[in-house]
């Protein structure tokens, strides 16, 4: 499924089968379910499903007798373009404004409730993309991010555009499924919303500023304090909070990718070591080893992953 879809509904019951198809099994509920209408555009990118939804006055609830162990664990994050939207999950409850953004992980129930005709944008990343952050981005789920300035601003863009003119190939689909990964988690960088502050901005364009950088062999811990004006204790400092510190959480994003590409057909006549070096690598001596400790996979096991699945592709 790689082209846009799209349906129109009338009744809950359409809706939730059609949501729950996208998402996870989930309960549409409303005052006048035949009353109900919705639209919902979806389409593919890489890894990811992006989804425009409009919709009429409902509650859309996941809870415990929607969530099995063979749903798929999805981390949602949500555009809000118009209409009032409550959301909740865990203990927290947000009334989200137009233009702000906010995320719900699937693997925990939360609710949304639209009290009248609503309007939204829906990217759906696989928690598993995400690594180790899924953690600390579901700590701020059901929270508001604001569109109107810095890597927020970036992310309304990109969603608010995603769904208009997208790459035809698989290829290029996957790095824009990077891209917006990578801008999300900037936006939503390890901090409560106690703490976010200076620090927290100042975090955040770090963040950004070394996914950019990656391939960079001279990449360090002392040019990202250096560019950003700061010390080298402050940079570590600031990372002090998050589930990695500085060089983990660097070392872990170029794993990542370098993950990603073992895996891409269109990597076949790449070396590993030219793969690496793409992601600023250039000593793979211990690659095999980081890659199984990180995803519990060796290169190996990756190149021939991708060999199966282009099997199974030819065998549809």
């Amino acid at each position: 499924m790689t082209d846009r879809k799209g349906f129109r509904l009338k009744g809950t019951e359409p809706f939730e089968a059609v949501a729950s198809a996208l998402f996870a099994p989930l309960r549409v509920t409303d005052p006048c379910p035949q009353g109900f209408e919705a639209v919902v555009d979806h389409t593919v990118i890489g890894p990811v499903v992006v989804a425009r939804i409009q919709a009429t006055a409902a509650t859309v609830t996941r809870d415990d007798r929607s969530i099995t162990s063979s749903d798929v664990e999805w981390m949602h994050v949500n555009l809000h373009h118009h209409g009032p939207l409550t959301a909740i999950q865990d203990d927290r409850t947000t009334t989200v404004k137009p233009g702000e953004l906010f995320a719900c992980d699937n693997t925990r129930p939360y609710r949304l409730i639209g009290a009248d005709s609503s309007d939204m944008t829906v990217l759906c990343l696989p928690r598993a993309s995400l690594g180790r952050h899924a953690d600390s981005m579901s700590r701020r789920t059901a929270l508001p991010l604001s569109t109107q300035s810095g890597i927020g601003r970036l992310v309304g863009h990109a969603l608010s555009a995603v769904n208009e003119d997208l790459p035809r190939q698989a290829v290029s689909r996957t790095y824009l499924a990077d891209a917006l990964t990578a801008l999300l988690l900037a936006a939503f960088a390890d901090t409560t919303p106690e703490r976010a502050s200076v620090a927290s901005h100042l975090a955040d364009r770090i963040r950004a500023y070394v996914l950019a950088h990656l391939g960079d062999p001279h990449l360090s811990a002392e040019r990202v304090a250096h560019q950003h004006h700061i010390s080298l204790r402050y940079l570590h400092a600031l990372f002090r909070g998050s589930d990695l510190t500085f060089a983990a959480w660097v070392r872990h994003e170029r794993l990542l990718r370098i993950r990603r590409d073992l895996l891409d057909p269109a990597s076949a006549d790449i070396s590993t070591a030219a793969v690496a070096a793409r992601w600023g690598v250039h000593d793979t001596k211990h690659l095999g080893r980081a890659l199984k400790r990180e995803f519990g996979e060796t290169v190996s096991d990756l190149r021939r992953g991708r060999t199966d699945r282009v099997g199974r592709k030819g065998s549809v």
